[in-house]
């Protein structure tokens, strides 16, 4: 019965000409499989490092002067693209290892310990040399949606309703009074109570005020703090934004107004 067996096998080989892949082939398979297994690896890094960025600069502890739980800013300001972005590629990176030569000798669990802990060591390194920050100010400057889907902190600081807002400065009369030109490139007259940090009120550089709105498109800023992530997408508004900027003009009774302005045609 075997007799009969091998020769029906070595019959069929012989009619469809099969042949006994080359070494090469093998070789190379492997090496693909490790090329594409450190790409995967290098994304995943590359994402850790831009949410250690984002994170870093969430002012977590400004939760309170927001409005929000400690919890509720962290389901706010979570970056999930960067989350899902990373699970993709630990996938890729499992996908791969477990297909390579010897992958089917180790368990799910510890190529997935493995892949996570490598992705999370190497996104520290990439951050700590600013890989992750160099990331998010190229996607600021160039990314459709940014606000949207890569940066969840421009969203969570434009909402002037809730006492927070966002925006680039575009003009200003002194320290005090500017305008600032907000993500959907709306124009707010901005008094500014505050001491501290006025300096960080310049001309063509994006800040995050926490105060009230006081009337239509005008804002009292009680706090005034810098922006990092996000910066660049702020400073493409500048580029859209052609015509002259109206400044205020300081009126008694609210220190604002559109009722006398001036026109800065020097941005």
């Amino acid at each position: 019965m075997l007799e009969n067996f091998g020769k029906k096998l070595i019959e069929k080989i012989k009619h469809d000409g099969m042949a006994p892949k080359p070494r090469w082939h093998f070789i190379l398979k492997e090496i693909l499989i490790w090329l594409f297994g450190g790409l995967a690896l290098f994304i995943g890094a590359a994402s850790v490092a831009v949410m250690i960025y984002l994170s870093n600069n969430s002012g977590l502890m400004m939760h309170t002067q927001l409005g929000h739980s400690l919890v509720g800013y962290l389901l706010l300001s979570l970056p999930y693209f960067w989350m899902i972005f990373l699970a993709l590629f630990l996938w890729l990176l499992f996908y791969n290892i477990k297909h390579s030569k010897r992958g089917y000798h180790y368990s799910f669990a510890l190529i997935a310990l493995v892949a996570i802990l490598a992705s999370i060591l190497l996104g520290i390194i990439f951050s700590a040399v600013g890989i992750g920050e160099e990331i998010d100010d190229v996607l600021g400057r160039r990314a459709p949606l940014y606000d949207l889907v890569f940066n969840p902190h421009v969203a969570m600081w434009s909402n002037s309703e809730e006492g927070s807002l966002a925006g680039l400065v575009v003009s200003k009369s002194d320290q005090t009074h500017f305008v600032l030109l907000d993500r959907d490139s709306g124009e707010w007259y901005i008094t500014c109570i505050t001491a501290d940090n006025k300096n960080l009120v310049i001309v063509g550089q994006p800040i995050r005020l926490v105060g009230e709105v006081i009337g239509e498109h005008e804002f009292r800023a009680d706090e005034v703090f810098p922006i990092k992530p996000g910066r660049e997408f702020f400073k493409r508004l500048q580029q859209n934004n052609q015509d002259p900027v109206l400044i205020p003009g300081e009126l008694p009774e609210r220190g604002l107004g559109p009722g006398r302005m001036m026109i800065n045609y020097d941005k």
